[in-house]
């Protein structure tokens, strides 16, 4: 799944035209076979690769278990919907408020999509009601999904925005309050802060739903991994060399 949200993330920033994300977001909307005829010849492996793997997900899982596959199913076409909001919003000029820029970006940063499979992933562990939940997108999930892409924006400054990456949430806080770059750094910061305090206070709610928040805040917890010390990790794997030796090649003193 993160290979394919990777890939569809790429396309609609940087490689496809606006009519182009059209077709293809008409084709996932249909979700059959026959609409690989609307995406260009470039997509439709992407495409059917997007169909096939939603096929073995359903043949994988227990029969009991194949309503799960609906929710994945639905919420990649929801996916395909928040990344045209944004490539139609860059097309038309449009400056949305820092707080609505959030609310788009925070969804086309996978994360809630990534947590509907997680969860969906887990097979007895996680009832049906704990699925309607995160589908609905919780303030647990939504915290997570800011801190990524606060994160993210934040790690974008330090390694230079490129024309592939989104609309920076740093760039428009300065834009919107007329502050200073190091200003906007240090408010997000204290947003991000904000954030933890939601997930950590999901702990304390409704004990049904513990394993599926614990499954949450697993998320969360490895997004620092990436993006510690403003670094990108997820886009330049250099930056997690030394932690990978650490843990699989550096021997541990005894």
């Amino acid at each position: 799944m993160n290979m394919l949200l990777t890939i569809m993330d790429d396309t609609f920033d940087i490689h496809a035209t606006l009519e182009e994300c059209q077709k293809l977001n008409e084709a996932v909307q249909r979700w059959d076979e026959v609409a690989v005829s609307l995406v260009p010849e470039y997509l439709k492996k992407f495409y059917n690769e997007l169909l096939r793997n939603i096929k073995d997900f359903r043949s994988e899982m227990a029969i009991n278990g194949n309503y799960k596959v609906s929710y994945i199913k639905k919420q990649l076409q929801n996916q395909f919907l928040y990344y045209l909001q944004e490539v139609e919003w860059l097309h038309k000029n449009h400056k949305p408020s820092f707080e609505d820029l959030v609310n788009l970006t925070s969804m086309t940063i996978c994360v809630p999509t990534m947590s509907v499979c997680f969860l969906a992933s887990m097979g007895d562990a996680i009832p049906k009601e704990a699925l309607e939940w995160v589908a609905g997108f919780p303030d647990v999930v939504m915290a997570s999904a800011k801190i990524g892409r606060f994160m993210n924006d934040i790690a974008a400054l330090k390694r230079g925005k490129s024309k592939a990456d989104a609309t920076s949430s740093v760039e428009w806080y300065v834009r919107e309050h007329g502050v200073s770059e190091e200003v906007a750094v240090a408010r997000i910061k204290s947003l991000i802060e904000d954030e933890w305090r939601t997930l950590n206070q999901a702990l304390f709610g409704n004990r049904a739903l513990l394993p599926a928040v614990q499954r949450l805040i697993n998320l969360t917890v490895s997004m620092p991994l990436y993006y510690s010390d403003g670094n990108d990790g997820f886009t330049f794997s250099k930056h997690l060399q030394k932690t990978v030796e650490a843990l699989f090649v550096n021997p541990i003193p005894i």
